[in-house]
């Protein structure tokens, strides 16, 4: 196999693992040209700029530009610095627990505030209601059986709490890995 033959073979087979790579950060709600950006930022041996990433993906610079902020927002790609290169670098998180922490506390913390902010707006309405004599009681044992649900989605909430600080510690992640580790020497 010459040289040609044995590079279009080695891009052939990046391209699979890039297309799984963008697959599965598909799954979770990145699209699926970012998960490609992010893959090909990966598998690449030195840090890239847009016009490198744009050739690389045939991506318009716009579309590169907006994803390459979105995955500098999810810390999973990190701007570097090259002595003499006036272009902004790149590279992917190559530590995919690092990459599993930063990417889900941030949807944890997300899904904690949006919903705690629907919370704490809806429950005086909810016991306005129940509490307003001119309302059937009907609606007033509705307002109070939804009200006493939202109560107890409280501790699911003080659990993503408790779950993001024992990743951003580190504290749970490197328990669990080492408990891997060892499982599986």
């Amino acid at each position: 196999m010459d040289k040609e033959q044995a590079r279009e073979e080695l891009d052939r087979i990046h391209a699979i693992i890039k297309d799984g790579i963008a697959d599965t950060m598909d799954i979770y709600g990145v699209n699926r040209s970012i998960g490609q950006l992010y893959a090909t930022l990966y598998l690449s041996d030195d840090p890239m700029n847009l016009n490198e990433l744009r050739d690389e993906l045939g991506m318009s610079k716009g579309s590169m530009s907006i994803g390459v902020r979105k995955l500098l927002d999810e810390n999973i790609i990190h701007r570097v610095y090259r002595k003499g290169e006036r272009k902004d670098l790149y590279e992917a998180e190559q530590d995919f627990f690092q990459f599993f922490t930063s990417f889900f506390t941030r949807r944890w913390e997300r899904e904690r505030d949006v919903n705690m902010a629907a919370i704490k707006e809806a429950v005086p309405y909810y016991k306005a209601l129940i509490e307003n004599e001119e309302v059937p009681e009907e609606i007033q044992a509705e307002a109070s059986f939804t009200l006493d649900k939202i109560h107890s989605s409280l501790a699911y909430y003080e659990f993503l709490d408790m779950l993001v600080t024992q990743f951003r510690t580190g504290n749970l992640a490197k328990e669990l890995v080492e408990r891997y580790k060892d499982a599986n020497k």
